[in-house]
């Protein structure tokens, strides 16, 4: 009688571990997805920082217009594909001074386009 008891919770224990062993395995994918949309995220944003440093000094002051770039980012030691798209657009009216360029930069994560948006002003005529 008193080896059934103790049997019973052995397995009992056994169970609480298994449990929490899975809860814990089931966090690492999610953690994986937080790093590589933060990865490309950063990725965007120094990008779109690349881009509107170039068109402001472009000369003369004409739209370097819409363009794809592919880039390999590493995620937790893994290499991951990214592939993203940007756009320049004059953001003000035309004649002002100093124009106002707006690069908008789009890249898709998890079957959804995510998308960033910077705004820079060119060298005042």
């Amino acid at each position: 009688m008193r080896s059934g008891a103790v049997l019973l919770e052995i397995i009992a224990g056994l169970l609480i571990i298994l449990f929490v062993v899975l809860l814990v395995g089931s966090l690492f994918p999610s953690t994986y997805q937080g790093s590589l949309q933060a990865a490309r995220m950063s990725g965007a944003v120094s990008l779109a920082r690349q881009v509107l440093e170039r068109q402001k000094t472009a000369a003369p002051a004409v739209s370097l217009g819409n363009q794809t770039v592919d880039s390999v980012l590493t995620v937790q030691g893994r290499a991951a594909h990214s592939t993203y798209c940007y756009r320049v657009d004059q953001d003000n009216a035309a004649g002002a001074d100093p124009l106002l360029w707006k690069v908008t930069v789009q890249w898709e994560h998890s079957g959804k386009v995510k998308e960033i948006q910077l705004v820079g002003a060119s060298s005042p005529k």
